[in-house]
């Protein structure tokens, strides 16, 4: 008997199409898939049999937990294939502060304990993922909150688990990477330790992580963006997965902004419309809103955050939600990607293509 489900993995709407399943089994590997569920159109099918390989199907395996690892593996392959180009996926763990949305990736390949460090910090902190980091060019995060994966033991395979089973937190709907973390297991890590690098230092190991990056739009400087927003690259050196928990929630709680002032960078001409700052560079008129235009003439001269803050709040009021902050980072998010401003005082490096 046939049944099956639809999931969302990061815009690629499939149906899952499960075969020779009893009904317990088909309903666990629902529930596994229960955050990532979707309704209406669906692009593609991937057909799960519950039968050894030579079946026909896309995804099989000898038990319920081969066949949770295998449809894993499909499916975060099949969102990898459906963004190809278009957004940074890092093989890295996600977690995100549910009180600011802002997102640190545990970057490293398998085995460097990702699965085991969610599971433990996403009942602090919100479960973004597990597997795959998704960024836009504008540090825009989408969650991706996929079933876990655990080794039973070396012999014994891996056991999936999903996120509600385990009790971790959901991360909220606004979500923005402001922490990269690139994981340094050994054993001589007896206490963990931060070290915070530029690029060019971890560049190579950071770039094996990035799925399909030379299909992406100038990866070299978008990769350089990100990792400057994120004040540089943190390094923890740890030796097992539960010692990830502390530095991990120290780093994304602290103010990745702390000590950082912006400023203009240098066009080829301006002029104030009535409030309105219209900004000519590279060729390109970008007429801005009333809340970039203040920013826009108010980084005349270096200002940090907490300033930018407290005059546009005299000027258009707090953020009824009390995320003036928000709202300001994410304007100059924009202009920075846009080549209009430039922060200083974070880890800086120069764009390398």
């Amino acid at each position: 008997m046939t049944r099956g489900f639809q999931v969302d993995a990061l815009g690629a709407r499939l149906r899952i199409a499960l075969d020779g399943f009893p009904e317990s089994d088909a309903d666990r590997l629902r529930d596994q898939w229960r955050r990532l569920a979707a309704r209406g159109d669906v692009g593609d099918t991937i057909t799960v049999a519950a039968a050894a390989p030579g079946s026909g199907a896309d995804v099989t395996g000898h038990d319920l937990d081969a066949v949770g690892v295998a449809l894993r593996r499909a499916l975060n392959q099949r969102a990898i294939e459906a963004n190809r180009g278009e957004l940074v996926t890092f093989h890295a763990a996600g977690l995100a502060d549910p009180a600011t949305g802002g997102v640190i990736a545990l970057v490293g390949p398998s085995g460097a304990g990702k699965s085991t460090a969610a599971a433990l910090i996403g009942k602090a902190l919100g479960y973004v993922s597990d597997e795959t980091v998704a960024v836009r060019p504008s540090g825009e995060v989408l969650a991706f909150p996929q079933p876990l994966a655990f080794k039973k033991s070396e012999a014994r395979g891996r056991h999936v688990t999903g996120p509600d089973e385990l009790g971790l937190l959901r991360p909220g709907p606004r979500l923005r990477l402001t922490r990269i973390a690139l994981l340094d297991r050994t054993e001589a890590a007896t206490t963990p330790t931060i070290r915070t690098v530029e690029l060019r230092e971890v560049f190579e190991d950071l770039v094996a992580q990035v799925n399909h990056f030379n299909a992406l739009p100038r990866p070299l400087s978008l990769l350089d963006g990100l990792v400057r927003r994120c004040g540089g690259v943190q390094v923890i050196s740890y030796r097992e997965a539960a010692d990830l928990v502390e530095p991990v929630r120290e780093l994304l709680r602290s103010r990745t902004d702390s000590g950082i002032t912006y400023s203009r960078a240098e066009v080829d001409d301006w002029v104030d419309l009535d409030g309105d700052a219209v900004v000519l560079a590279w060729d390109t008129i970008t007429r801005l809103t009333p809340l970039s235009s203040l920013v826009w003439r108010l980084l005349e001269v270096p200002l940090t955050l907490d300033r930018l803050v407290a005059v546009a709040e005299r000027e258009f009021g707090p953020a009824p939600d009390g995320s003036s902050a928000d709202a300001l980072r994410a304007v100059l998010h924009e202009l920075a990607d846009a080549g209009l401003v430039r922060p200083s005082g974070a880890a800086r490096h120069r764009a390398l293509d």
